[in-house]
């Protein structure tokens, strides 16, 4: 299982790796960048969550889905008050920001096809449901962390999200035992397929634009790839541990984690006035230096749930 974790990981930053190169060599210009995220985030992304319920009604894998939901809102907000206080004394401009990234990792646009590659039958399944709790967590208590008292997003537009929806929509599929047809599913299959690679192709070129200052970051910087990148997958080890959580939840749950600092950290911080040169910077560093903690963190995994 770890070898198999290790090579999907190491495979995406390969993609990665191309994101830069296309961008750097000009054929991936910011307005095409912006166009393919949209188009993955409205389209296939929803896709591939939606395909993931297309299965026969089992009442164990909704038991599962159930504490899925539970430890997932247990981890998330465990990090949002470890956050809180590891933070108190941290410059204002950076608060919200490190409780942030250290809150909420990059689950859907990152996690959701890692686990579809690791766990082909359950990964991106599980990673639906764990998006319920995080998009529930994160337009509460994470615009809590920027705002002060103004603008909230409604409990409505959150639901409108179009990968809650196809959540939704797939969670109904699967409790009436719909099964679209096969030229159907077979359609949705491959847009939803093209998450994984156009995904980190956007992540790589956002990283290719990155100014070399950026590479080396400061003290705040360092803080927030700390919590993102070994106190968040840790606690989870932790929790999965004492709780003696089921080991296929208590992996899909690490990984997630494990992830760098969830990309939507740039829409908070441009909607609510936070320091954009320090979200950048942190958001590079942490997706940067997660090739190293990623494979470490698996190797932690092993050691207290198994491989």
């Amino acid at each position: 299982m770890n070898q198999i974790i290790l090579t999907q990981v190491f495979t995406l930053f390969l993609l990665m790796g191309a994101g830069v190169v296309a961008r750097k060599a000009g054929c991936f210009s910011d307005a095409a960048a912006k166009g393919v995220s949209d188009l993955l985030m409205d389209f296939c992304l929803p896709m591939l969550v939606f395909v993931s319920f297309q299965r026969r009604f089992d009442p164990a894998m909704l038991a599962n889905a159930g504490r899925m939901i539970l430890y997932s809102l247990l981890v998330v907000l465990l990090l949002v008050l470890a956050s809180f206080l590891l933070f108190l004394r941290a410059p204002a401009n950076q608060r919200p920001v490190l409780r942030f990234i250290t809150s909420f990792s990059n689950s859907g646009f990152m996690g959701i096809p890692l686990l579809a590659a690791i766990f082909p039958d359950v990964g991106v399944f599980y990673g639906a449901v764990f998006g319920i709790a995080f998009n529930l967590v994160a337009f509460t208590f994470g615009v809590m962390f920027f705002s002060t008292g103004g603008e909230r997003p409604s409990l409505a537009r959150l639901c409108l999200n179009p990968v809650i929806l196809a959540t939704f929509a797939g969670m109904a599929c699967f409790l009436c035992s719909i099964r679209l047809p096969e030229a159907v599913t077979g359609g949705l299959s491959l847009m939803g397929g093209m998450t994984m690679p156009m995904s980190m192709l956007i992540i790589g070129a956002i990283l290719a634009e990155a100014r070399p200052r950026d590479i080396l970051g400061g003290p705040g910087e360092y803080a927030a790839c700390a919590g993102r990148l070994l106190l968040a997958p840790l606690l989870t080890v932790a929790v999965c541990a004492l709780l003696r959580v089921d080991p296929t939840i208590s992996r899909v749950l690490v990984i997630l984690e494990a992830l760098p600092g969830a990309t939507i950290v740039a829409v908070f911080g441009e909607r609510y006035g936070g320091d954009m040169a320090f979200i950048s910077r942190c958001t590079f560093l942490t997706t940067i230096l997660s090739l190293v903690t990623i494979p470490a963190m698996v190797q932690v995994m092993g050691w207290f749930i198994g491989g």
